[in-house]
């Protein structure tokens, strides 16, 4: 009977436990008696940006996010028991962040809203720029590269006789990048495009465009040599649909809108709250002090007003190249309007292509959708 007793009573004890871990959720941590759950780190890293996300969601990360939300608590809790909360400057700090949030928010759900595009619009848009949304055509391919048309032609023989391409092209190419690869050219090859480790050979292009899948063509004879090609993979040139470019073309206009609908809503407020203007100094600013208020703003939005401010009222400075980056890169970075940046960062390569920027814009271009971090400090 005893032993019966004991084991009803782990039985228990066990039921009680689960149904605590069911109401918390799995417990990581415990600083006191207040847990860390699993629901808790879930939550932290639901809220982190994609990038940060992507780094901290595997086992070594997740250890290290638990860590830092154990350390931010005893922070919490020892910098309230020195009275730290209570101290002007944690006051001063909560007005600012109050502010700054007020601001977003108004810029989020009043301007941002207003500056939508209607359905029409995006439609209209969209009808007019027709050419803007094709899909140029494209093919996985295969190439052998070698000096001559002879040693080309005698290839191209081999391989109708049913030699393998992987074998000719590791016994003949020239080209280092790919003979050890199968001949396989890295990436696609898009109409009107360079081929990735190979340059602009356009004459390349338009041969492997013109095969069908499964097919061998050449000798192209180009500035590298003569090319025996074969397509793996063809897709033809297609208009993308409108639900494919909705996103980008809403960001589009929308970017486009914003500007009227601030400066209508700001002029409305303005006469609401009756601002007088009186013998400011703000049009003598120089353009150190406005290039200093861009940098230090922690509103994106503002930032931008700032940095547009500084290429308007100083094109010549040495630094509106810079303030153009910054105008790209926060959209990219704060506010992941990619769409947005992109099209500032191509005006950026276009005004400013010989700059020490040129190349981080690039790389903005073909990375900052990927998640990946840049290794450069723009500011």
């Amino acid at each position: 009977m005893r032993i019966c007793g004991i084991l009803v009573f782990l039985a228990l004890a066990a039921l009680l436990i689960s149904c605590a871990r069911e109401q918390e959720g799995e417990v990581l941590a415990r600083i006191g008696s207040q847990p860390i759950t699993l629901a808790d780190l879930e939550a932290r890293l639901e809220s982190m940006p994609p990038f940060m996300k992507e780094q901290l969601n595997k086992p070594e990360g997740r250890e290290r996010l638990l860590k830092a939300i154990v350390q931010e608590e005893i922070i919490v809790r020892e910098a309230r028991a020195r009275g730290l909360d209570r101290s002007e400057e944690f006051k001063d700090e909560m007005a600012k962040r109050e502010r700054d949030a007020l601001v977003r928010l108004f810029y989020e759900k009043v301007i941002d809203e207003a500056s939508k595009p209607s359905e029409s619009q995006i439609q209209a848009y969209y009808q007019n720029h027709l050419d803007e949304f094709v899909e140029p055509a494209r093919a996985r391919a295969r190439h052998i590269l070698v000096k001559t048309e002879k040693e080309a032609l005698s290839v191209r023989k081999q391989l109708e006789q049913g030699g393998d391409f992987a074998e000719l092209a590791k016994k003949y190419s020239l080209d280092a990048l790919t003979k050890d690869r199968d001949g396989v050219i890295h990436g696609e090859v898009i109409d009107g495009k360079p081929i990735k480790g190979l340059g602009d050979l356009p004459e390349l292009v338009d041969a492997i465009l013109d095969l069908k899948e499964g097919e061998i063509g050449g000798p192209v004879k180009t500035s590298k040599g003569y090319h025996i090609v074969r397509v793996d993979k063809y897709e033809p040139k297609r208009q993308r649909s409108l639900e494919e470019v909705r996103e980008s073309i809403e960001s589009e206009l929308q970017f486009k809108r914003q500007q009227a609908v601030r400066d209508s809503v700001l002029g409305d407020l303005e006469k609401k709250y009756r601002v007088v203007f009186v013998d400011s100094k703000v049009n003598s600013e120089t353009p150190e002090a406005l290039f200093k208020k861009a940098s230090e703003e922690s509103d994106p939005r503002r930032k931008i007003e700032y940095y547009e401010q500084f290429i308007a009222k100083f094109p010549d400075d040495e630094r509106a190249y810079e303030a153009k980056f910054m105008i790209g890169f926060t959209l990219a970075e704060e506010l992941r309007d990619y769409d947005a940046a992109e099209k500032i960062f191509k005006e950026f390569l276009e005004a400013y292509p010989a700059t020490d920027l040129a190349d981080d814009a690039k790389w903005m271009i073909e990375n900052m959708r990927s998640g990946a971090q840049p290794d450069f400090q723009p500011e």
